[in-house]
């Protein structure tokens, strides 16, 4: 399930770092009920020893193109932010949150959500074609010769890809439907010819960026993943701004490149 959030303010336009997923993060957990706000950052839910928020977000778009300056980005009302997820408390959480709060604070801006509105998003069948509305990354974790780690971003047309992007859903799945077996069938990613690669910082003192990509993908599996891409995320770190997409037919693409 997709929810469209449109943010408005009596101010004159909406300003945030370069830098400024977090903030984005930060208000979705604002948004909340208290108690399930922690339980959501802190824990999550549980699947092969890892943990997963189960949701993931778009990026703002305001009216038209955004401008900038050395530091900031500057939207035109109103600004719009998609969060995906299958969670129903998440979901009506952020929905009565972003309703029952007169001002919501998105770092220096105070705002108020002008509207709301619902998506129901399916995967009838074992291909599916969507457009990123958050650009996904997709790395492995190795190690030098001095035991330090360091992180390896996967591109779309490398077959690790692939197999990182079908290993995260089945956890994903599994964290879903932990009382359901898993699902069988290998996963294949396909990007079309025009993806894009984005670098980009989650927040400010973040040592180093994360690698991701944007544009229209195909995807051929069972079912039961596609349905968890579209309702979680495909990739990594879909709760920091990740790896959120929508069904082709809706058209993210035009946006995302119309600004």
């Amino acid at each position: 399930m997709l929810v469209d959030l449109a943010f408005d303010s009596d101010e004159g336009e909406f300003r945030v770092p370069k830098v400024n997923l977090y903030l984005f993060q930060a208000m979705l957990y604002d948004l909340l009920p208290r108690a399930f706000s922690s339980f959501l950052h802190d824990e999550g839910f549980s699947s092969d020893n890892r943990r997963f928020k189960l949701f993931a977000f778009s990026w703002p778009r305001g009216e038209g193109k955004p401008s900038f300056t050395e530091s900031s980005i500057i939207f035109k009302y109103p600004v719009r932010l998609t969060v995906s997820t299958p969670v129903q408390p998440t979901l009506t959480g952020i929905a009565d949150g972003a309703l029952g709060k007169p001002r919501i604070r998105i770092g220096n801006n105070t705002v108020f959500c002008s509207k709301i509105s619902f998506r129901k998003t399916e995967a009838k069948e074992d291909a599916l074609s969507v457009y990123t509305l958050s650009p996904i990354t997709c790395y492995s974790t190795l190690y030098k010769r001095t035991g330090e780690p360091y992180t390896l971003y996967h591109n779309p047309n490398d077959s690790e890809f692939a197999e990182q992007i079908r290993s995260n859903l089945l956890r994903k799945y599994q964290a879903l439907h932990p009382e359901l077996p898993a699902p069988e069938g290998e996963l294949d990613i396909t990007p079309s010819k025009s993806v894009r690669e984005q670098v980009a910082r989650f927040r400010p003192e973040d040592p180093r960026p994360i690698k991701g990509w944007w544009g229209r993908f195909t995807l051929r599996g069972p079912v039961e993943l596609l349905q968890t891409a579209l309702d979680c995320g495909l990739g990594a770190k879909n709760s920091a701004g990740f790896g959120c997409v929508e069904p082709a037919r809706e058209g993210a693409y035009q946006r995302e490149k119309g600004g």
